[in-house]
């Protein structure tokens, strides 16, 4: 394969992966609940201790697209409920306690972790399957210390000015080697 044939596939899937990443931040921005059945997976930051020492506080839950027909009791799903009954959804993720049919009509409900031997208690919200954002799929630790200062006034100050530096560098580079000066011809004097 030639320089230029490799020239050309990286730059087409270079550009492939900054257009899926521009559709998945835009996606984030529009409409975050449709990431997961467009793309099949979305990231969480975890912001309570309620899944502690199995989930824990800043760690990243991804969750994968949710089919109620392959859910058990004991699977841990992120669902939108109200739990504080102030009229606004908060992002949970929680074990499952029991589904139940009815007239095709599923109900989940949930329970945060329990240890071992204790009595395990449901809580208060019932859930249908369109409550349930997804299934636990994997979970990185810690990550959300990172995600949460990006997030923060500050955290997007400092990527401003990271940014800004770095084009400024390759700037200063380019011009740097474009203006090189060409030897004179020495004159023969």
């Amino acid at each position: 394969m030639s320089k230029q044939a490799k020239q050309l596939i990286g730059s087409i899937v270079g550009y492939a992966f900054i257009a899926i990443l521009i559709l998945y931040i835009i996606l984030q921005l529009v409409a975050p609940n449709a990431t997961v059945r467009v793309f099949g997976f979305k990231p969480y930051v975890v912001i309570t201790e309620s899944m502690a020492p199995v989930i824990d506080v800043n760690d990243i839950v991804v969750v994968r697209r949710f089919k109620v027909e392959n859910a058990e009791v004991g699977d841990i799903i992120t669902f939108e409920a109200d739990i504080d009954y102030n009229n606004t959804d908060e992002v949970v993720t929680h074990y499952i306690y029991s589904i139940t049919e009815d007239n095709g009509t599923y109900y989940i409900r949930t329970n945060r972790y329990f240890e071992e031997g204790r009595t395990v208690v449901p809580d208060t919200w019932n859930l249908t399957q369109d409550d349930v954002l997804g299934a636990y799929w994997f979970q990185i630790p810690l990550l959300g210390y990172v995600v949460e200062f990006v997030r923060s006034p500050f955290g997007i100050a400092a990527m401003v000015v990271n940014v800004g530096v770095i084009v400024g560098i390759v700037i200063l580079l380019k011009n740097g080697k474009a203006e090189e000066p060409t030897p004179e011809p020495e004159s023969k004097d």
